[in-house]
């Protein structure tokens, strides 16, 4: 165990300087946008991307994954991945223009049902002319990565870095744009992406062929369905809200979804690493404890992470915005189960790709997100906030609850489910005991919170869940790391 767990480390590095970049990126940003900008503003710039991005979900038509599928099914013909990325440039500004077109035509009669769009008719307009702009930048990021272009990868990496910078600072803090700098941001990234990403790729981007625009639309068509659910469970409560809640509790959700991704962000490489890690480890002997072994130590971080979250919220409230945002602090903990849940979930989709049991991942996230529109709809216009929080935790605990059953039928692997389940019990009660803590002198409140959050390691011990032998285990191998390192820096 201990050899997957070095390989796994350096595979988390090397994602990880990329995949924290963006979102460290934007959280360096939130202070500064959210003294700027009026809770009303963020809670109606989140409300109108929500908006384009069910437009471009639907117009992107599953082609990155679609894309992915069919890129390399003619390793020997070199020209094949050229004709694959230019028919799939084809079809985004074909269906981008499409909709962005349709949107533009009738947002003046969506205005006149939802307010937050009839008060920016306009810059939904000129958000749905220019759809396809982040549609293919998109395209053309996926291309480079199925090509294994690294170089490109960076390049286009850090244009969107780049960009992110200047726009924040042009459009937001000098500009003072409020809403509408908040969308031209990523529009003007993507649009910087794009024509970056044509200038590296002119040689590589091939005419488009009947054949492989026939097979992206068919794999699409397969596709869509999973992938409109992933965004229904993501962002459709925002649609719910908006019809029933303020501008300004908007913004709260915003922000405390915001605050929530935080765990998806520590995560988000070791999941990577994981993945291709288990995939390629499948035949080996024993892979099967392997599999078990790493199910309880990813879904045992993703729940104190969860926790930590949870607990200090206020605290980090208060770092990283204004008192008008704090009303947010109690939906953190309980937003942050779309990311405890996702651990699951991506445990249990391993297993699904080992067993070649795609249909039952499909089937779960489809599931999860009926569930969560249902929840949506019985329960915001009555509870607001509090019914979009609990539709969030219902649809993302049914989408891994349903993997499980059915994966578990034809490829079953000994989890721990009992004793997991029993460790989210023991997260949950100290989660809602935390919002208990009076808001005495700040000292005071910190210790009492990290008093409960120790009690979570404890629980998984107690649980089995993690050994002391494991955490000596883990201590012994961060410090090799860390004495690693500091050796090679003094040599150098």
């Amino acid at each position: 165990m201990r050899d997957l767990l070095q390989r796994l480390a350096k595979m988390v590095a090397g994602y990880g300087a990329v995949q924290w970049a963006g979102p460290l990126l934007s959280l360096i940003f939130t202070p500064i946008i959210t003294r700027i900008l009026s809770v009303d503003d963020y809670g109606a710039s989140g409300y109108l991307q929500t908006v384009i991005a069910a437009v471009s979900t639907v117009a992107m038509f599953a082609l990155p994954q679609a894309l992915a599928t069919h890129f390399n099914d003619r390793p020997g013909e070199a020209r094949w991945q050229g004709t694959i990325t230019g028919s799939a440039l084809a079809i985004v500004i074909t269906t981008g223009l499409t909709l962005g077109l349709a949107l533009a035509a009738i947002a003046p009669a969506i205005g006149e049902v939802a307010p937050i769009i009839g008060a920016h008719v306009a810059l939904v307009q000129f958000l749905g002319l220019t759809l396809c702009i982040s549609l293919a930048a998109t395209v053309l990021v996926n291309s480079a990565q199925d090509a294994l272009r690294v170089r490109w990868g960076i390049v286009l990496s850090a244009t969107s870095l780049v960009g992110t910078v200047i726009c924040n600072l042009l459009f937001i803090v000098i500009l003072r744009l409020g809403v509408t700098g908040m969308l031209l941001t990523p529009l003007t990234v993507n649009a910087c992406v794009l024509v970056i990403g044509l200038i590296l790729m002119r040689g590589f981007i091939g005419p488009p062929s009947r054949e492989a625009v026939g097979r992206l639309l068919r794999s699409g068509t397969v596709l869509l369905p999973t992938t409109l659910s992933v965004w229904s469970l993501t962002l459709a409560d925002r649609l719910f809200l908006g019809q029933v809640v303020s501008e300004a509790e908007l913004g709260y959700y915003d922000i405390a979804n915001k605050i929530a991704s935080l765990a998806y962000v520590a995560m988000a490489p070791i999941y990577t690493a994981w993945t291709p890690l288990a995939l390629a480890m499948q035949h080996q002997p024993l892979a099967h404890i392997r599999y078990v072994h790493m199910a309880r130590y990813l879904i045992a971080a993703a729940l104190a992470i969860g926790l930590l979250l949870g607990l200090f919220a206020i605290e980090i409230l208060i770092v990283l915005t204004r008192p008008a945002y704090f009303p947010a602090a109690p939906y953190v903990g309980f937003l942050a189960y779309m990311h405890i849940f996702s651990a699951f979930g991506t445990v249990f989709t391993v297993g699904a790709m080992m067993g070649k049991q795609l249909r039952s991942v499909s089937a779960g996230v489809l599931l999860g997100a009926l569930t969560n529109i249902v929840i949506n709809a019985v329960l915001i216009p009555r509870f607001g906030l509090w019914g979009a929080t609990a539709a969030t935790m219902a649809g993302f605990g049914v989408t891994p609850l349903v993997m499980y059953v059915l994966v578990q039928r034809r490829y079953p692997l000994p989890y721990p489910i009992g004793r997991l389940l029993a460790a989210l019990a023991i997260q949950f009660t100290l989660l809602i005991v935390g919002l208990f803590v009076p808001a005495i002198a700040f000292p005071a409140r910190v210790a009492i919170k990290l008093a409960i959050f120790a009690l979570l390691p404890l629980g998984f011990i107690l649980l089995g869940i993690i050994s002391s032998a494991e955490l000596k285990h883990i201590g012994a191998l961060v410090r090799e790391h860390v004495s690693t390192r500091g050796g090679g820096r003094q040599q150098s």
